[in-house]
């Protein structure tokens, strides 16, 4: 009984850790796992001692500093090895782990072995990534909207001196400049910011639908408006002028995905990241349809808050579908119907 409780009390614990134990001998053969080793590891715990080898060799160069600290216990053994290393598994999942090696000698040296203990704080490290990505996202936009700003005062104050239109191009040009930076300086992929659909079919075809409501609701607008104030609208003019339609309509699309991808991927969904309000999704709309709002102040106040309400309604969109595939081909046929209906002169 003494002799049983001698050997099945550490066993008891190791097993009992939320950390995963690797207890190796100087061939790599295992001698001890518990369930967390076996998972994160992908080894099999059924295995009797020193039947199952671990790979001491990958590969995959994201493993090599993982295997160093194993190398370390191995050769520094008067000391306990402790750091955050990265971990890819067989099956291709990666882990952010913290490991701690030391070395068990023994009177017999070919009895001695390596402990490792890992415990996996891959979650920990993607909440931190996260709010590092969301802070560098932001503040880029921050950095570009400054710029954009004092860019439209010495417009004003130099008395309007080219067409408003060129500071929209502007803002595109800084729109795609922000993209390759966030890009180049943090983590997130293009399907992270929103910009590739997990269902390209579903998401167009919802844009499309809603598209068309949008520009029912724009012919339905001018039409009581002439009805009500015939002299709303320059009277020469057709209701619906398809000669305005060229190239430069055709070319909208940029624009339109360009600033889409800044209210959304850059403006919306960060704020969405970093609010800590309970209502965080529709604060988020909110404080990105009148930052959008703000971006159109070169074209006046009316032009402002339609700008404020269209974006308040694809960050609607937006947020059911989390990319900017929708809500692109919305803005893209709002803008076109607008012109074609006479209601803007671009």
């Amino acid at each position: 009984m003494d002799n049983y409780l001698q050997e099945s009390y550490p066993q008891r614990v190791l097993h009992d850790m939320s950390a995963a134990v690797l207890v190796l001998d100087r061939k790599g053969r295992i001698m001890y796992l518990n369930r967390p080793a076996a998972d994160m590891l992908e080894l099999d715990d059924t295995c009797p001692p020193g039947t199952q080898r671990f790979q001491l060799t990958s590969d995959n160069t994201e493993n090599d500093e993982f295997y160093e600290y194993i190398f370390a216990a191995l050769y520094q053994k008067q000391e306990t090895h402790v750091g955050q290393v990265k971990y890819r598994s067989p099956s291709g999942k990666l882990y952010h782990v913290r490991i701690s090696s030391s070395y068990l000698s023994t009177q017999d040296i070919e009895n001695s072995e390596i402990v490792l203990t890992i415990s996996d704080e891959t979650q920990e490290f993607m909440l931190q990534q996260k709010v590092h990505d969301s802070a560098t996202t932001f503040t880029t936009f921050l950095f570009g909207f400054s710029i954009w700003m004092i860019l439209y005062a010495l417009w004003e104050f130099l008395g309007r001196p080219i067409a408003s239109d060129f500071l929209t191009h502007g803002i595109e040009v800084l729109s795609v400049i922000m993209l390759i930076f966030i890009l180049h300086r943090t983590s997130l992929t293009w399907r992270d910011l929103g910009c590739l659909p997990e269902n390209p079919k579903k998401t167009v075809k919802t844009g499309v639908i809603v598209a068309l409501a949008a520009v029912g609701l724009l012919f339905a607008a001018k039409a009581v408006a002439r009805m009500i104030d015939p002299g709303c609208f320059e009277p020469s003019a057709p209701f619906f002028d398809i000669s305005r339609f060229g190239i430069r309509q055709v070319l909208y699309i940029l624009t339109a995905g360009i600033q889409e991808f800044l209210a959304r991927s850059v403006m919306q969904g960060n704020l969405r990241r970093i609010l800590v309000s309970r209502h965080r999704g529709v604060m988020a709309i909110i404080l990105s349809s009148l930052v959008f709002a703000a971006l159109h102040i070169h074209f006046g106040f009316v032009f402002m808050i339609g700008a404020a309400i269209l974006a308040g309604l694809e960050g609607i969109l937006y947020e059911k579908q989390q990319n900017i595939v929708g809500v692109w081909i919305v803005h893209w046929a709002f803008g076109i119907c607008a012109t074609l209906l006479c209601l803007i002169d671009h």
